[in-house]
Formats: structure tokens, sequence, C-alpha cells
């Protein structure tokens, strides 16, 4: 009994990160990106969320890199495999993305404010742009 005590008091609760919304490119919603919920401890300095995105479009896109706006900082995306950008996304296809970001602060600090997260890509020559937006809020043991 005081075992589980110590550990419970000594682990950080946790909170809950999820996507509120997505946006396209300008022009058209053809590439989506999909942010997992995530259930970090409050007290992490790293983020790597699931991600996938989506190219709905008539033509390959490529995806050059990923950023993390949070707070007024632009974290960028420091992948655990070497040579994962540029990736060719087929039309059509979804793929995941191999992410990760180090934070300047814990996640309960990063995620007050809603961040987004930012897909580079680039479609028939052209450089743009697609975002999530992405909360963090309190653990909700309801939720699925």
């Amino acid at each position: 009994m005081t075992l589980l005590m110590g550990l419970t008091i000594g682990c950080d609760p946790g909170m809950v990160i999820r996507q509120t919304s997505s946006l396209g490119a300008a022009g058209g919603a053809s590439v989506v990106v999909y942010v997992k919920t995530s259930h970090p401890l409050i007290g992490e300095t790293w983020y790597a969320p699931g991600v996938e995105v989506t190219n709905s479009s008539d033509s390959p896109i490529t995806v050059t890199s990923v950023e993390l706006a949070a707070r007024s900082v632009t974290y960028a995306n420091n992948p655990g495999r070497a040579g994962t950008y540029p990736l060719i996304v087929p039309p059509g296809k979804t793929e995941a993305l191999d992410i990760w970001f180090d934070l300047h602060d814990d996640v309960k600090n990063t995620f007050q404010q809603p961040a987004e997260l930012r897909v580079h890509y680039r479609s028939s020559g052209t450089e743009k742009i697609a975002q999530a937006n992405i909360m963090g809020g309190s653990q909700n043991t309801n939720a699925p």
C-alpha cells in the first residue's frame, strides 16, 4: 500500500493534446493533416504525436518539412530516422509522418494556448503549407 501511494505521488498527472481543426493550403483542402490525440505527462518536454497526411489531389505531393508553432515559438521537427524528408505522397494516398519536437517548456505550458502543426510540401512546383490546429487540456477519463 505504501509503495503504491509513493508511486502515485511521484507521477505527473496526464493531459490531452488533440486536434481542433485542419486547414489545407490556400485554394483548396486537397492535402489534409490528421494529428492523433495524445496523452502525455504534463512534465514532458517533448512532443511526438502520430501524424498522417492525406493527398486528395490528382498529382503527387512532396512533404519537405514539418514544424510546430506554439506560444510564439516555432519548433523544427527532429525525425527519428535520417532521410525521412522529402517524402513523396502519391495521389489518393495517406502517409504517416515521422514527428519529434524538443520543446523549450513542458507540454502543459506549451499547449495552454492553441498551436499549429504545419506540414510544408511541394505540389506542381509550388511550395504550400497544410496545417492542423491543436490544443491541450486536462485529462478527461470519460473520453476514449
